[in-house]
């Protein structure tokens, strides 16, 4: 019998401790990526039938407003700020929001695209505005 209360005991204190040390909210990052495009001297813009832009979610753009293949871009900057709305948010949107409807919590990092004109990070749930 002493060797059953011990065994329970064991394991009522493992069981204590594993659950002990859960976290009851677990938050997932996301992965913010850029992919910077140039244009060619002409090129006034991307192929409007192919363009995807709400601010949210911006499809891959092969080709400008000429018919001509994008090239990416290399050792282009992007300052992140993590940001907080003002008042009720209602103001503040995805695509250039107004300086009034937010303030600047802090710098969260300093990107650079690399030789396929991409950079990335990693961040958690939350406002960001980034600045090329």
């Amino acid at each position: 019998m002493t060797k059953r209360i011990k065994l329970m005991s064991i394991l009522a204190f493992a069981l204590v401790l594993i659950f002990g040390f859960v976290s009851q909210n677990a938050f997932a990052d996301s992965r913010l990526t850029i992919v910077k495009y140039g244009l060619i001297p002409g090129a006034s813009g991307f192929s409007k039938n192919q363009t995807t832009n709400d601010g949210l979610k911006i499809n891959n753009l092969p080709l400008d407003n000429l018919g001509n293949e994008l090239s990416v871009v290399s050792g282009i900057h992007y300052l992140v700020y993590e940001i907080s709305p003002i008042g009720n948010g209602s103001e503040l949107t995805a695509t250039n929001p107004p300086q009034s409807s937010y303030r600047i919590s802090k710098e969260i990092a300093d990107l650079v695209t690399d030789s396929n004109g991409v950079t990335s990070l990693s961040v958690s749930d939350g406002y960001y505005l980034i600045e090329e």
